[in-house]
C-alpha cells in the first residue's frame, strides 16, 4: 500500500494544483491577504480512488503551501507554489524537486499557472464553509479525476510565509519523487 501511495501522492499534488474550481462563485470574495483551509481530497486514477486530508495555506499573489496528510494527520508530502515554480517535497524520504510552470505545460492541459492554483484554493462562496470542487483532466495520456471538499477556513490569520528549509533534503528529479 505504501508503494501505491508513493506513486499516487505526487500525482495528487499536481492534480490539486492544476485543477481549476468547477463551482460557480456565489459571492465576490472579500478582501483578504491570507487564507488557511482544511480539505479532503479524492483522486480517481486507474479505476481506483484514494482519499486523504490536506491543509492549505495561501498568501495572496505570493505563495501557496499544500500539505498532504494521508495517514493519521502526519505530513508526508508538501507542495509550495510560488509565482514562477512549484516545489514538491517528499518528507517521508527526505527528497524534493522544483518544477517551473513551463515544464508542466508540455505534459498537462490546460497550461498550469500560479493564478490557476490560487483560483483553485480560493473558496467559491464565502458563506458556504463546506464548498467542493471537482475536475477531470489528462496527464501523460491518463485521465485523472480529483474532488476536493473544503471543510474549514480562516482568513487573515497567517504571519509572513516561511518556506521549507531544504538543508536536510536531497534534490532529485520528478520521476524519483
Amino acid at each position: 500500500k505504501i508503494r501505491i501511495m508513493k506513486k499516487i501522492i505526487p500525482i495528487l499534488l499536481w492534480c490539486c494544483l492544476l485543477s481549476s474550481c468547477a463551482v460557480q462563485r456565489q459571492t465576490e470574495p472579500r478582501r483578504y491577504q491570507t487564507l488557511t483551509q482544511k480539505a479532503n481530497a479524492t483522486l480517481q486514477f486507474d479505476q481506483r480512488e484514494y482519499t486523504m486530508s490536506c491543509s492549505i495555506q495561501m498568501w495572496r499573489n505570493e505563495l501557496i503551501i499544500l500539505s498532504l496528510q494521508p495517514i493519521l494527520g502526519v505530513e508526508m508530502f508538501r507542495l509550495e507554489a510560488s509565482q514562477d515554480s512549484v516545489l514538491i517535497i517528499d518528507k517521508m524520504n527526505r527528497r524534493y524537486t522544483t518544477l517551473a510552470y513551463d515544464w508542466a505545460s508540455k505534459a498537462v492541459q490546460p497550461t498550469p499557472s500560479y493564478k490557476m492554483i490560487q483560483d483553485f484554493v480560493t473558496p467559491p462562496a464565502l458563506s458556504n464553509v463546506k464548498a467542493s470542487s471537482q475536475r477531470t483532466f489528462e496527464i501523460g495520456g491518463h485521465k485523472i479525476g480529483i474532488k476536493c471538499a473544503f471543510w474549514q477556513r480562516e482568513y487573515n490569520t497567517l504571519a509572513a510565509p516561511k518556506r521549507q528549509d531544504l538543508k536536510k533534503y536531497k534534490r532529485v528529479s520528478l520521476r524519483e519523487i
